[in-house]
């Protein structure tokens, strides 16, 4: 083992990453926020919370803007940051070891999801997702910039291929259904494969739209305590991180990854890019992801959220959430060149420096604000009222990570995450930040 090899020292950090760091981890609260607090509610406002006046703006706005670009920004940085963590080590070592730091910090992220998933009540944890696609990185280290982008496009085309077979199948499955009850009502004796058509299809449909009385029995289970809200998160978090992960995780996290390392070697990560590249992600990005996400928002309600306006809207997911990330990302590029607001992009940087901090944080607060573990307002809060409580855990974290670090290295998530990494005690002190430092915010090796 080489004495080398240990976490990122402070000069060495990279400020746009850290910045951009601190935004996906606050923006993704806009998003998660409703999983945390509401039933059945994240893709479709009808089903609880409110669906007219602020409720319906609410929705709108992070239709149109945040749905799925926080998480976006949050896996390009992960790439990136596995990249930048071989590339420091393998610099400093010939050997093995770089790898299988690199391994033993990718099961470890696993560990931490699993945490997340279970014993704090996130269902919607992306932790886990990370950890697994994250041993899968290894092997595309060393290809150029290009050859990443093109994978990384091919498998976000595949996953969008997956998504329209399972628009078909949506479609045969709603068809037979709709023949079998018409043939029913027709007085048509309904056969043994008529029956099976009209369930599947009720099936499909409970998914979507589950029936009042089951979503207020589950809302009641969550409030009653943490035991019986353990006993329904924990078979959500299961279904998350098996079927879903595998139909739709796997490939979205690993095409979003590589293009998170293509990014980083060709310096739009880091912020070495020209002006002009991060002007024309934010007006090439912005005009196709604000374009397709216009047609979604419309589309759904113009069918009141219709079962099958929501499954079509998934087509397009993809084509309006990526280059809707990539306009963030450009508009991040400028924040951080901006002179003026170099006390914001410090600010957001500490915030993004403590991100694993900050992401279990999230977790922690809302299953004491939500379920039974605490005082138990799920499902007692309007859609808009929940972003009261996103802005308080804002200011606070805003807060709490600038004051910490001042005076510790890491925050203690990535503490722990290091010194398990590691396999020793991360020396926690550290010395204050001058600006210089500040300037120039590192990495972070965390989602």
């Amino acid at each position: 083992m080489s004495s080398a090899l240990e976490p990122t020292a402070q000069e060495d950090r990279i400020g746009m990453l850290d910045t951009t760091r601190g935004i996906a981890v606050l923006g993704i609260l806009l998003m998660n926020i409703t999983g945390f607090g509401l039933p059945y509610a994240y893709d479709d406002p009808t089903n609880w919370g409110g669906h007219t006046g602020l409720d319906l703006l609410v929705w709108r706005i992070n239709a149109l803007f945040f749905e799925g670009t926080m998480r976006g920004l949050f896996t390009l940085l992960f790439g990136a940051g596995a990249l930048l963590f071989l590339q420091r080590h393998t610099a400093r070592s010939n050997g093995l070891w770089p790898a299988d730091l690199y391994f033993r910090r990718t099961l470890w992220l696993i560990a931490f999801g699993l945490v997340n998933g279970y014993l704090l009540l996130w269902d919607g944890d992306i932790l886990f997702f990370y950890g697994v696609v994250g041993l899968l990185l290894f092997v595309f280290r060393n290809l150029a910039p290009r050859t990443l982008i093109i994978a990384s496009t091919l498998i976000m085309c595949l996953q969008t291929t997956v998504t329209v077979v399972e628009y078909n199948d949506f479609h045969r499955e709603q068809t037979a259904a709709r023949a079998a009850q018409a043939r029913r009502a027709e007085g048509t004796a309904v056969t043994a494969e008529d029956q099976e058509a009209i369930e599947a299809f009720a099936s499909t449909t409970s998914e979507f739209k589950p029936a009042r009385q089951d979503v207020e029995a589950m809302v009641a289970r969550v409030r009653q305590s943490y035991s019986s809200a353990f006993e329904i998160v924990s078979r959500k978090t299961w279904y998350v991180e098996t079927a879903f992960f595998f139909r739709h995780g796997l490939l979205e996290s690993l095409g979003m990854m590589l293009l998170g390392m293509a990014l980083l070697k060709l310096g739009i990560l880091s912020g070495a890019a020209t002006t002009r590249t991060y002007l024309t992600l934010i007006v090439v990005g912005y005009t196709i992801g604000l374009a397709v996400n216009i047609y979604e928002v419309r589309l759904l309600e113009g069918s009141r959220f219709g079962l099958e306006a929501l499954v079509q809207s998934y087509l397009t997911y993809d084509v309006g959430r990526i280059p809707m990330t990539l306009g963030h990302l450009g508009a991040i590029g400028l924040l951080c060149r901006a002179a003026p607001l170099a006390g914001v992009a410090r600010t957001l940087g500490a915030v993004g420096q403590m991100a694993l901090s900050n992401y279990l944080a999230h977790s922690i607060i809302c299953m004491f604000i939500f379920t039974g573990a605490g005082i138990a307002l799920y499902g007692q809060l309007a859609r808009h009222e929940l972003y009261y409580i996103v802005v308080a855990i804002w200011i606070v974290q805003l807060v709490w990570s600038n004051v910490w670090l001042r005076h510790f290295r890491f925050g203690p998530a990535e503490w722990l995450w290091r010194s398990l990494t590691y396999w020793r005690l991360q020396p926690m002190r550290g010395t204050r930040r001058t600006d210089a430092a500040q300037s120039d915010l590192p990495i972070k090796e965390i989602p």
